[in-house]
Order: C-alpha cells, then sequence, then structure tokens
C-alpha cells in the first residue's frame, strides 16, 4: 500500500522489492490470500510517472498470477480500475483458463488524462484506447459507480452495464456531539466556523477555487478555510495560498484513521469540488462519508453530470 502517502508503508516497506504473501483464514474454515506486488511508486507523481507505476504494478502482477494458471480453475476473475490496464490480467485469466471476467472501473482514467492535459500524445491516446477496447472485448460484466460514467463506458463498450456504487461503513464515520470540544482539538476555537475540503489534491478537483473563495473572505475571521489530504498537487496550491497572503486558509496532514471520523465532524462546512471536464469521468465517494457523519456539503457540479442528478434527485 502506497497512498495516499506516494511511499510504500509500514509494515510492507522492507519487503518492498519482492513478493510477499498474506493468508487470513475465517472460522467458516475458508481462506483469503493476498500477494502483495512490487512496483515503482514515485514521490512527486506526473502523468508519466503513473502511467510508469501502473505498468510496472500491471508487470509484477503477471508474473504472480502465472502460478495460479495452474492451479484449479475460479468461476470468476474480477479486475478493479484504475489503472484500466489491469483488466489485461483478467482478459489473460479468461483466455487461459476459461472463467468469466469482470471489469469494475472506479474511473475514467484516460478520458480524465486526455480532458485535463496530463497526456497529450495521440499516438499514446491511440495505443491506450485501443488497449481499453481489447479489455471491454473480452470482459463479460462491466459496472461502474454513477450513471453518467455508465453512459460514456457503454458507447465504447457497447455493451450493458451495471451500477455498482461505493457507500460508506456507518460503524466507522457517524454523527458526534460537542463540536466547540472537537475544534479545539485539532487546533480551532469555538468562534471559528471551518469550511473542510478533505480528499485528493491534484489537477482534476480544481481546488484553487478555494484559494480564490479564501481571498475574497478575508476580512472574515471567523471563516477558517481547511484543506486536508495529500497529493502532487499541494505544493502548487501551498506556493499559491503564500502568494495570495491567505492567513485565514490552512493545509493539514492526511489524519489519522482513529481520528478521521471526529475531524471530519468537526467541520462546520464540506466541499466537494470538480473541475467541469472532470465531473463525469469520475463520482467523489467523499460525499456519502460527509453526509454519514451529518455534515453539511456545498457541491460544484456541471448541471449534466451525475453528481448534479444525484443531488437533485435525494435533495
Amino acid at each position: 500500500p502506497y497512498y495516499p502517502y506516494w511511499k510504500i508503508q509500514e509494515p510492507y516497506r522492507k519487503n518492498r522489492f519482492w513478493f510477499k504473501k498474506e493468508v487470513k483464514n475465517y472460522d467458516s474454515n475458508g481462506k483469503l490470500s493476498v500477494i502483495r506486488c512490487p512496483m515503482y511508486v514515485p514521490s512527486r507523481p506526473s502523468g508519466l510517472k503513473r502511467i510508469i507505476l501502473d505498468t510496472t504494478f500491471t508487470i509484477s502482477a503477471f508474473l504472480a498470477i502465472i502460478p495460479l494458471l495452474f492451479q484449479r480453475k475460479h468461476d470468476w476473475v474480477i479486475s478493479v480500475a484504475p489503472s484500466f490496464q489491469f483488466g489485461l490480467l483478467g482478459v489473460l485469466y479468461k483466455k487461459l483458463k476459461g472463467a468469466k471476467h469482470w471489469h469494475h472501473i472506479q474511473d475514467l482514467q484516460i478520458e480524465a488524462a486526455q480532458d485535463l492535459g496530463i497526456i497529450n500524445s495521440h499516438k499514446l491516446l491511440s495505443i491506450l484506447y485501443g488497449i481499453e477496447k481489447t479489455i471491454f472485448k473480452n470482459t463479460d460484466t462491466i459496472s461502474s459507480i454513477s450513471n453518467g460514467m455508465i453512459d460514456r463506458i457503454k458507447r465504447k463498450a457497447k455493451m450493458p452495464l451495471l451500477l455498482f456504487p461505493n457507500w460508506t461503513d456507518t460503524s466507522n464515520f457517524y454523527p458526534m456531539e460537542n463540536k466547540s470540544k472537537l475544534k479545539k482539538q485539532f487546533g480551532f476555537t469555538n468562534s471559528d466556523w471551518v469550511v473542510l475540503y478533505s480528499g485528493a489534491i491534484g489537477e482534476k478537483q480544481g481546488l484553487e477555487a478555494i484559494l480564490q473563495a479564501a481571498k475574497t473572505l478575508k476580512h472574515r475571521n471567523a471563516i477558517q478555510f481547511v484543506i486536508c489530504g495529500t497529493g502532487p498537487y499541494k505544493e502548487n496550491l501551498k506556493i499559491l495560498a503564500k502568494e495570495m497572503e491567505l492567513a485565514n486558509l490552512h493545509f493539514m496532514p492526511l489524519q489519522p484513521k482513529d481520528q478521521f471520523n471526529a475531524f471530519l465532524n468537526m467541520a462546520d462546512l464540506h466541499l466537494v469540488i470538480q473541475k467541469e471536464k472532470a465531473s463525469d469521468l469520475v463520482m467523489p465517494s467523499k460525499l456519502t462519508t460527509i453526509l454519514a457523519v451529518g455534515g453539511h456539503a456545498l457541491v460544484t457540479a456541471n448541471k449534466t453530470s451525475s453528481l448534479y442528478q444525484l443531488l437533485k434527485t435525494f435533495k
């Protein structure tokens, strides 16, 4: 595991250059085997470095799959994108073992890279779309997390898709009382009105809008903005915030798992922000977590996007 810190985390770091197998046994006498695969993890990710990361993982996972080809056949093989090329591993197992292949898509990775200008090479994009087409042709079931994403995939895959959205575990995320105590716990006062963005910090989020809002509300001392998380774009935002002299904007690291529910409960307003070009390429899973803690959310969404339709339907 490396996300969201962009480095291999403990206790896996010492084995990061080789495969590691973990087996979990259950009371039902069943067991789950997990094979950890070595891969390249860039400390400062870019479009090219992410392609290298995904490619190295695909190669090492391919090596891990080889022994499975000589063991008993499984009825189904499931591949999860991103990265989209992981679907090739599912295709391989399907072809050689005769299993059915389920490909689940969390992000439309190629379109996002193209629309946001991360990949501009027409030749490279053509190769990537060609690989994706091969995966679709050799898949029995395709699923995704929003109706908008399903519509876009369906136009390429030319087959029915399943809606399989993300959810939130309400045993881990739930409303808490005494907001003033929670604010003090994270360095704010009871009189502060905290506006929080917590999540990935990348180009597709369009987080410059938070800086502009903080600039506009500089004179309102009680309103404090917080950007929490990690990502390749965080340093850019820090530099921009320093240039804009935003004393009312705070950057905080990703919170520990045992503190995260309290941290989310501390906020008075949660931000769910997307760039217009990325509106139907991803579905922000943070929204269900915000609602689980009883938070108020301010959402930016294109009227044609799945996110907008979801909010309109269940407002």
